[in-house]
């Protein structure tokens, strides 16, 4: 028993420090009150994206051509051209609801209203986007919104860093115009903010117009393809080990490596969007790694398998009964808290090793067999709680191979944590027996 004891121990001190000395950096970049703004300011749309997703998933089975040859609702096929309108105003044009959100959330991370920090970083997007009003072939005034869509995010990333450290910077210095306290809230702020407004404006005015700087164009051109070159099956793969090395420690490995990732997977998810919408086939989309991919695969092989081991052992171990009850309807919706806390996976000596080599393995055979066209490239962003069998299936664009591939990545990590299984069964049947002698 002493030698197991000092095994184990040993383990989990050879383990633990590189743990946090990947965790240590990653936690504090995401902890920076511009990096959590942003991914607030996208947790913020996604109900913008909701509801662009089903309006795309209506189109796609409204539309001839799209899943099948014929329209799978066909009374609804006259209406597909205004159905898809909802997702072109939505997903379409992620980039402006980002900038409020992310405005809104800076703002209120450097203490001052909120409001003012969505307006003006929404200005400041406009001024950043725009050296004229063009005119259209029926001599219509307009803005193009061509840079509106995945091109435009970091566009709004931009403009939110500019325009929330101006306005901080003025009010800092009470650089502003100030009423009495008699005048409400709501207008004296919108006075108060007139000059930070306004040298907002010349600075996003002369980067726009007199320099002729365009940030989407120079990031599509230059930063875009080096973004892309990310999307490979070594650097997801990558990042998926990560996420499992940080989750065994008991730390949200998805949120962490989710604060580098989740800017350039909500591009990637647009780019497969847009290319669908102009008759691009699935196969042929321009990305694998997207933000709902680890979904057909992370969970699936490492979850799913755990919960079948227990509800087998449940007669041996009779705590594990419950927890099955408990774990099993969040589970089916990727919900896997009650299993990496209860069970627990984390620092457990004999899971994490399965749990960190399934969750692996899952990455790289899963991003092959979407490359290879087995399973749909995903290009439906549907909710991340939706059961995997479904996002694969609906989220590919009707792929079967996507409906199937979670069942198969759950075999093989059936296969791979079964030893480990039953030496953890073991154990604890050893410390059972040990407490009933005591």
């Amino acid at each position: 028993m002493a030698e197991a004891t000092a095994e184990k121990q040993s383990f989990v001190d050879k383990l633990m420090p590189f743990i946090y000395t990947i965790a240590g950096p990653l936690t504090k970049f995401g902890q920076i009150p511009f990096i959590k703004a942003v991914t607030n300011g996208m947790a913020g749309t996604i109900g913008i994206t909701m509801i662009g997703s089903l309006a795309l998933v209506v189109f796609l089975l409204c539309s001839g051509g799209s899943l099948t040859e014929t329209p799978l609702i066909p009374f609804m096929a006259p209406y597909a051209g205004q159905i898809v309108l909802i997702q072109s105003l939505s997903l379409g044009i992620l980039a402006p609801y980002l900038a409020i959100a992310l405005g809104s959330e800076y703002a209120d991370a450097k203490g001052f209203s909120r409001t003012t920090g969505a307006v003006g970083t929404f200005f400041a997007f406009i001024l950043l986007n725009y050296n004229q009003v063009a005119a259209t072939a029926e001599g219509v005034n307009a803005l193009p919104i061509n840079n509106w869509g995945a091109g435009g995010i970091i566009t709004a990333m931009v403009a939110g860093a500019i325009a929330i450290n101006v306005i901080d910077f003025c009010y800092k210095r009470n650089i502003k115009i100030t009423l009495p306290d008699s005048v409400p809230p709501a207008i004296g702020n919108s006075f108060s903010a007139v000059i930070p407004y306004a040298i907002l404006g010349l600075i996003c005015w002369g980067i726009r117009t007199l320099l002729n700087f365009d940030i989407a164009t120079w990031i599509t051109t230059i930063l875009m393809p080096v973004l892309g070159a990310a999307d490979n099956v070594f650097m997801y793969t990558l990042q998926q080990f990560l996420s499992a090395l940080l989750w065994s420690a008991g730390l949200h490995g998805d949120n962490i490596t989710g604060a580098v990732t989740s800017t350039f997977l909500t591009a990637w998810d647009l780019e497969n969007v847009e290319a669908l919408l102009a008759g691009t086939a699935v196969r042929d989309l321009p990305h694998v790694w997207t933000s709902n991919l680890c979904r057909l695969g992370q969970w699936v092989s490492t979850c799913w398998p755990l919960l079948i081991l227990m509800w087998k052992d449940s007669d041996k171990l009779p705590q594990l009964k419950p927890l099955c009850a408990v774990a099993f309807p969040p589970a089916i919706f990727c919900i896997i808290e009650p299993i990496m806390f209860g069970l627990p996976i984390m620092l457990n000596p004999y899971l994490i090793i399965p749990f960190i080599l399934s969750h692996t393995l899952a990455a790289i055979l899963t991003y092959a067999a979407t490359a290879a066209g087995f399973v749909g490239k995903l290009c439906v962003s549907l909710p991340w709680a939706t059961p995997s069998p479904i996002l694969g299936f609906v989220g590919g664009g009707g792929s079967i191979g996507g409906l199937v591939w979670p069942f198969i990545m759950c075999a093989m990590g059936l296969v791979i944590f079964l030893p480990f299984w039953r030496a953890y069964v073991e154990s604890e049947l050893k410390k059972l027996d040990e407490a009933e002698e005591a």
